[in-house]
């Protein structure tokens, strides 16, 4: 697979990714990330002829963007999450201050 491809199909991942955040499907982000890791490695490795490099790095740019996109998606759901834990922990220890009255 040529260095191009490579590059192709690392944006292709992060779009996946990037989708699967927006469903907030994180077990499928999960999974994509070990291929999408493994293909950024072998680009990294590979030699990129001049002629290809200013496509590979628009496309890795891209990949780039769509992953941060994911990541804020991914913190956003994490800020819930802490939040409605707070509010359960809250009504918990309402709970049990009513209870003792009892």
């Amino acid at each position: 697979m040529s260095v191009l491809e490579l590059a192709q199909q690392v944006l292709s991942q992060a779009k996946k990714i990037n989708n699967a955040a927006k469903e907030k499907d994180w077990a499928a982000i999960e999974q994509l990330q070990g291929s999408y890791i493994d293909t950024v490695n072998r680009i990294a490795i590979a030699e990129v002829t001049e002629a290809e490099a200013p496509t590979i790095r628009n496309l890795l740019i891209e990949a780039r963007k769509l992953n941060r996109d994911a990541e804020q998606l991914a913190d956003q759901f994490k800020t819930s999450l802490v939040k409605e834990k707070q509010t359960l922990s809250k009504a918990n220890k309402m709970q049990k201050a009513l209870d003792a009255l009892k």
